[in-house]
């Protein structure tokens, strides 16, 4: 006789089979009812339910019902109630209209519990979970519903999200027997780094794992940096007037000039268009939506105000911004960043090895493999982007190309960020 079978025989004969299922499912041999929380029972009726049970979604209902009368034999009326909720009918119609209006709808109810372990700027969570992250982001909800519980945040109430923030920064700090002692953000973003070291084309995984263990201890932040943008960021201040045509005005382009000797002596420049790095910055900044601009108007937005109070937050995200915008560009500017770590390189030799290690993984609108000559222009606007924001010299003579002294902790910064992303 199974240790179950006593409760499950007090179940309606209709809904015996889905019964034993959801008993299964949910504590198996190992655990007791006692031990489980509404973090369980909601994932399994508003995710494993629709996803991954081999059940018809006209029977969900019936699963729903099941699941409800296990719980209240149980002595777990409060869970039992979560299973026969609005809520939980209205996340399995979702479900049966298409999985991504169920995600959503799941997603939206998650959020109202304030149990859903939020992101921070430590850690954003992945679409998918795998390998650790799920374990912890398992764990985290059974801590954040605990909370609620305890009183220790009311969701809806003022403040709420920041405690709830405040309270999920601690849990990935600390070190927890989950993980063998180890802080469950490093063991995420190990994982992480080992995936993103490892995945793509032989040559990617060469150029990158070689890197890798540089990517492993926390990088120091230069002080003051990158120069060029925050020199930039301080001349707009509050806000400043562009030309008819959408430039900078005359005034900063010359100071610009006269401060970062972008142009070769003796000229100096009095229009943007002509000043290639103020350019690049200029577009850098409303791309990352650090700038706004109305009308005539261009100033700094919220976003770039609360970036600049964060200390280490700016810098990290210029780097990123460094390595562009499309997954392409992302993609060979990693390579450009890990190839340039390593010494100095022509723009020439940079691109064909991006291209060796990237380009099979695209194609461009034709179905066709991207060309070389594509990725040569993608390194060039990377290399341009580095003069802008002070990470390499532009006015080196010969072929070869280096990182500047900034440069160097830039390049581990961005990959560093693109290897602990949950989208990298």
């Amino acid at each position: 006789m199974g240790r179950h079978d006593l409760l499950l025989a007090r179940v309606p004969a209709e809904l015996a089979g889905h019964a034993r299922l959801v008993v299964e499912w949910l504590v198996g041999d190992a655990m007791e009812f006692s031990e489980l929380g509404q973090a369980e029972v909601q994932r399994l009726l508003w995710l494993d339910l629709p996803t991954r049970w081999t059940v018809s979604p006209a029977q969900w209902p019936q699963v729903a019902e099941a699941t409800a009368q296990v719980l209240d034999l149980a002595g777990r009326p409060t869970l039992a109630v979560l299973a026969r909720s609005d809520e939980t009918r209205e996340i399995l119609a979702a479900h049966a209209r298409s999985g991504d209006d169920g995600a959503r709808a799941a997603e939206a109810a998650y959020v109202k519990t304030g149990t859903m372990p939020p992101d921070t700027d430590l850690l954003v969570w992945g679409s998918r979970h795998n390998g650790p992250e799920t374990h912890a982001h398992d764990e985290l909800r059974r801590v954040l519903e605990a909370a609620v519980v305890a009183g220790d945040y009311v969701p809806g109430t003022a403040g709420w999200r920041q405690r709830q923030q405040a309270l999920t920064d601690r849990w990935l700090t600390t070190p927890t027997r989950l993980f063998d002692a180890q802080r469950p953000v490093d063991v995420i973003h190990g994982f992480r780094r080992e995936r993103w070291s490892t995945t793509g084309t032989p040559a990617r995984c060469v150029i990158l794992g070689e890197i890798e263990p540089l990517l492993r201890e926390p990088l120091p932040v230069p002080e003051g940096e990158p120069a060029p943008l925050v020199w930039l960021l301080d001349q707009i201040g509050q806000g400043v007037r562009l030309t008819q045509r959408g430039y900078l005005p005359p005034s900063i382009v010359k100071a610009a000039d006269e401060r970062f000797g972008w142009s070769p002596p003796p000229f100096r420049a009095t229009r943007e268009a002509d000043l290639a790095p103020l350019l690049e910055l200029h577009e850098l900044l409303r791309e990352h939506r650090l700038l706004t601009k109305r009308r005539d108007q261009l100033r700094p937005s919220a976003r770039c105000q609360a970036l600049r109070e964060a200390p280490g937050r700016f810098w990290e995200v210029s780097a990123v911004a460094w390595l562009g915008t499309t997954p392409f560009e992302i993609r060979v500017g990693e390579i450009a960043c890990a190839v340039m770590l390593r010494g100095s390189c022509t723009l020439d030799d940079l691109s064909a090895l991006a291209h060796e290690a990237v380009a099979p993984e695209f194609r461009d609108r034709h179905g066709r493999l991207i060309p070389e000559g594509a990725a040569y222009e993608v390194v060039v606007g990377w290399f341009r982007r580095a003069v802008a924001l002070g990470f390499a010299d532009g006015r080196v003579g010969g072929l070869e190309r280096s990182l500047s002294e900034v440069g160097r902790p830039a390049a581990l910064t961005a990959l560093r960020a693109r290897a602990h992303s949950a989208v990298s």
